[in-house]
């Protein structure tokens, strides 16, 4: 089933813009993105578009709910929001895999502490050699 991408960000509210689009389309095609890569990628079929354009729409579908976005080493990631997932930065490949693993008693333990959880980021950095050579299981 294909997205919508123009009624996702009306869904929104948000207005439908090329650039939106295209950072919607580039990140549903799957993966990790720091702002510098999405704005290389983008250069390529909108030449005039700025590096301050890409930050201001990635910061708005941050804001509405559309992605998700997290630290590492200094740099920005940006991927499109779905279910609760860790995320490893493996540092002997400088690769960003997710791995599904069970969030919510983590959710739910701080909720009962009181805490108001808004959003729930976690990044792991690891040394994944021998991961990446064998099958992944509840990866994606």
């Amino acid at each position: 089933m294909e997205i919508d991408l123009a009624d996702l960000l009306r869904q929104k509210g948000l207005k439908v813009t090329p650039q939106r689009l295209s950072i919607l389309k580039l990140l549903y095609s799957g993966g990790h993105f720091n702002g510098e890569q999405i704005y290389n990628e983008l250069k390529k079929s909108e030449p005039s578009i700025s590096l301050s354009t890409v930050y201001n729409a990635l910061n708005t579908l941050e804001k509405a709910g559309l992605l998700n976005s997290f630290e590492v080493n200094g740099i920005t990631w940006y991927e499109i929001k779905r279910d609760l997932h860790v995320n490893v930065y493996c540092e002997d490949s400088n690769q960003i895999i997710d791995v599904n693993v069970d969030l919510e008693g983590l959710y739910k333990e701080l909720s009962e502490k009181g805490i108001n959880v808004k959003s729930l980021n976690v990044v792991v950095i690891a040394e994944c050699s021998k991961l990446l050579k064998e099958p992944q299981i509840g990866t994606s």
